[in-house]
C-alpha cells in the first residue's frame, strides 16, 4: 500500500514545475518589458553611446590623441561585453511573447527590434577586437580607429527600437511616393536644361583669369547649388542671361525644394491624427463588451433558475439589455460624428467590432436551441 507522500508526490512535483516555469515567464517578462518597451533606458543608452562618442572624436585632435585613445579602448571594451550581454537577455525575453516562439518569431523579433543590427555590430566589434589583441591593430592604427568610429556611428541606430521613427518616415515616402518623384523628377528636369544654358553663356566668359564654367559639370554643380539656395560663393554668373537664369531658378527651386517637408509634415500630422481619434474609442468599445458580455452571462444564469428566481433573472436581463442598446447607440454615434479627414479607418474598426458581436451572438444562440432541442 502507497504512503500519502507517494501518492501527491507527482501533484507536488508538478506545482514545483508550473511555479518554476511561471518564474521563468515573469522574468523573461521583465526583461523584455525593461529592454523593449521601457524609453528610460533607451536615454541611458543614448548617454553612454554619446560619451563614446565624444571620447571617440578627441582622438581626431593632435593634442589629444595620445591620452584619449587608452580610454576610447577601454569604453568600446566595456560597451561591447554589455551590449553582448543584453543582446543575450534581449533573446531570452523575447520567449515571454507568442509571437516571437520558433525560428520565424525569433526572425520576426530580429528585424521588428533592429537585433540584426545588434548582430552586425558585435560581430564587427569581435573582429576588431580579435585583431587588436592578436597584435594586428596597433592602438594608434589608422584602420582600428577608423573602425572604432564609423561602429560608433553605426550603434545610433538600434536605438531607433524605442522611437520607430524609421519605420513611419519610411511609411510616409511609400505612401506619398507617387508625389516626391513627381517633385524630384520636376528637379531634374529644371537643373538639366537650366545648366546647358547657363553652360553655353557663361563658358567664355573670363573672371580673374579662370573660366567658373569651362565645363557642362561645373555648370550642373552650380545649377544645383543655386536651386538649393546653398550659394558657396565660389561660382557666380556674369551675364545678363545667366543672373536672370540664376534668379529663375532659385525662385523655382524655393518653392520645389519645400515641396518634400511639407508632405512629410502633413503625413506625420496625419499619423498623429488617426491615433488620437482611435483612441477615443477604447473607452466606449470597452464598455459595449462589458455590457454584452453581462447581458450573454445573464441570459445563461436565467435557462436554469424557476420561480420568483427566474423573474428576478429577466428583470436583470431587461435592464442589461437595455444598457447594452444604450452603449450600441453611443458607440455608433462615434462612428458618424468621428473627423471627416481622419474617419475612414475608425468606422471600419467600429463596424468590425459590432458584426464580431453579432456573430458571437449568434453563434451563442444556436448552441441554446440544439441545447433546447
Amino acid at each position: 500500500m502507497q504512503n500519502e507522500s507517494e501518492i501527491f508526490l507527482p501533484s507536488r512535483l508538478r506545482n514545483l514545475k508550473q511555479r518554476q516555469i511561471h518564474r521563468v515567464l515573469w522574468f523573461s517578462s521583465r526583461l523584455f518589458h525593461l529592454f523593449e518597451q521601457t524609453p528610460i533606458y533607451g536615454c541611458f543608452l543614448f548617454l553612454i553611446f554619446s560619451i563614446a562618442l565624444v571620447v571617440g572624436t578627441l582622438t581626431t585632435y593632435d593634442e589629444h590623441h595620445k591620452a584619449s585613445v587608452p580610454i576610447l579602448i577601454i569604453i568600446e571594451l566595456t560597451l561591447f561585453i554589455y551590449c553582448l550581454i543584453e543582446f543575450i537577455l534581449r533573446i531570452y525575453g523575447s520567449e515571454s511573447r507568442q509571437r516571437y516562439h520558433g525560428l520565424k518569431g525569433k526572425v520576426r523579433f530580429f528585424f521588428e527590434y533592429y537585433l540584426i543590427i545588434d548582430l552586425i555590430l558585435l560581430i564587427s566589434y569581435g573582429i576588431i577586437f580579435l585583431l587588436y589583441f592578436i597584435k594586428y591593430y596597433d592602438y594608434s592604427s589608422i584602420g582600428f580607429l577608423h573602425g572604432l568610429r564609423f561602429l560608433q556611428l553605426l550603434r545610433f541606430i538600434s536605438l531607433d527600437r524605442y522611437i520607430k521613427s524609421i519605420p513611419l518616415i519610411s511609411f510616409i515616402i511609400w505612401q506619398y511616393r507617387r508625389i516626391l518623384l513627381a517633385v524630384v523628377y520636376s528637379c531634374f528636369l529644371l537643373v538639366l536644361p537650366t545648366a546647358y544654358f547657363l553652360w553655353i553663356t557663361e563658358r567664355f566668359i573670363e573672371t580673374d583669369g579662370k573660366y567658373f564654367f569651362q565645363t557642362y559639370v561645373d555648370s550642373v554643380w552650380f545649377t544645383i547649388n543655386s536651386m538649393a539656395t546653398i550659394g558657396y560663393g565660389e561660382t557666380w554668373p556674369r551675364t545678363l542671361m545667366g543672373r536672370t537664369l540664376t534668379a529663375s531658378l532659385c525662385c523655382i527651386g524655393l518653392i520645389l525644394w519645400t515641396l518634400p517637408a511639407g508632405i512629410i509634415s502633413a503625413g506625420l500630422t496625419s499619423i498623429d491624427e488617426k491615433r488620437r481619434e482611435s483612441k477615443r474609442l477604447l473607452r466606449p468599445a470597452a464598455r459595449l463588451i462589458l455590457a454584452w458580455w453581462r447581458l450573454q452571462h445573464l441570459k445563461n444564469r436565467s435557462r436554469i433558475k424557476l420561480g420568483t428566481d427566474y423573474a428576478n433573472e429577466k428583470c436583470k436581463q431587461f435592464i442589461a439589455h437595455l444598457v447594452y442598446a444604450r452603449l450600441c447607440r453611443e458607440f455608433q454615434h462615434c462612428r458618424y460624428h468621428a473627423n471627416n479627414g481622419y474617419d475612414i479607418q475608425i468606422r471600419i474598426n467600429i463596424d468590425r467590432i459590432l458584426q464580431c458581436l453579432q456573430t458571437i451572438e449568434e453563434k451563442l444562440n444556436n448552441i441554446d436551441r440544439k441545447i433546447i432541442d
